[in-house]
């Protein structure tokens, strides 16, 4: 895929999709904290473990926003939540994947993620609005 004529990785256009409409930001953001790690997150990250396989892209979008909510980590649960909204995933589906934390992270972290997950959608719907 080429942005702005240059040619992207494969990781790179994995990552754009899956952190939806400011992946670019993202990306410059830890470019300038860390350029290896950037090219980390884009080679290794979505250009390896993120490789087409048996599961679906959803399906490993799902995963990594459920281990996310589990792990408590708000901010980047925010990014892959608004680019699996953008992406078209179901808010329903979503939200059933991460009221399961209840059961296997517990109460808070569930809730945590549920409450990231309504910002999501609410600022989603706002935008579709515009």
């Amino acid at each position: 895929m080429a942005v702005n004529g240059i040619v992207e990785s494969e990781g790179a256009a994995r990552r754009r999709r899956a952190q939806g409409a400011k992946a670019d930001a993202l990306q410059d953001a830890l470019t300038s904290m860390d350029p290896q790690v950037a090219e980390w997150a884009n080679e290794f990250v979505f250009g390896q473990v993120w490789k087409p396989g048996p599961l679906s892209f959803e399906e490993q979008l799902l995963v990594a926003i459920v281990a996310l909510g589990a792990t408590n980590n708000a901010g980047q649960l925010k990014n892959y939540v608004h680019g699996a909204l953008q992406s078209g995933m179901d808010k329903e589906k979503i939200g059933q994947a991460l009221r399961m934390l209840t059961v296997y992270a517990g109460f808070p972290y569930a809730i945590n993620a549920l409450t990231v997950l309504t910002e999501c959608v609410s600022a989603h719907e706002r935008n579709a609005m515009r």
